[in-house]
C-alpha cells in the first residue's frame, strides 16, 4: 500500500517542478526535459498499475481458463482476451476494479466457452 502512494506523490512531485519549471524563466530545453519527465512518470504508474490488475486477475481460480490482457492508461483499464463465460467475464471486471488506483474498466473481453 505505501509503494502506490508513494509513486503518486512521485508523480504529484514531478508535475509540480513541470509547472514551476514552465512558468519561471525555464529555458526550452528544460521544460522539454521536464515535460519528457512527466511522460516518463506517468507511462510508468501505468505500467505499474496494468501489472497490479494483472497478477489480481491471475490469482483468482474463478478465472480458470480465462485468456486475459490487461492495459492501463491514467487510471483507465481495459481488459482483452477471452472468458469462458459471464460469471468470468464479471468477475474479471470486478477483480479489475478492486484494484487501488483504478478510476474505471473498460470491457473488450469475448465470451468464449471451451470446447
Amino acid at each position: 500500500m505505501m509503494r502506490g502512494n508513494l509513486r503518486h506523490v512521485g508523480l504529484g512531485v514531478v508535475l509540480g517542478l513541470a509547472v514551476l519549471g514552465l512558468g519561471a524563466s525555464a529555458t526550452d530545453n528544460q521544460g522539454l526535459e521536464l515535460l519528457a519527465a512527466l511522460g516518463e512518470a506517468r507511462q510508468t504508474l501505468d505500467q505499474s498499475l496494468g501489472e497490479q490488475v494483472g497478477r489480481h486477475l491471475q490469482g483468482d481460480g474463478g478465472l480458470t481458463g480465462a485468456s486475459l490482457r490487461v492495459e492501463a492508461r491514467d487510471g483507465v483499464v481495459t481488459l482483452e482476451g477471452q472468458v469462458p463465460d459471464q460469471h468470468a467475464l464479471q468477475r474479471a471486471m470486478h477483480l479489475a476494479a478492486a484494484v487501488k488506483g483504478v478510476r474505471e474498466v473498460r470491457n473488450n473481453l469475448v465470451i468464449s466457452p471451451p470446447v
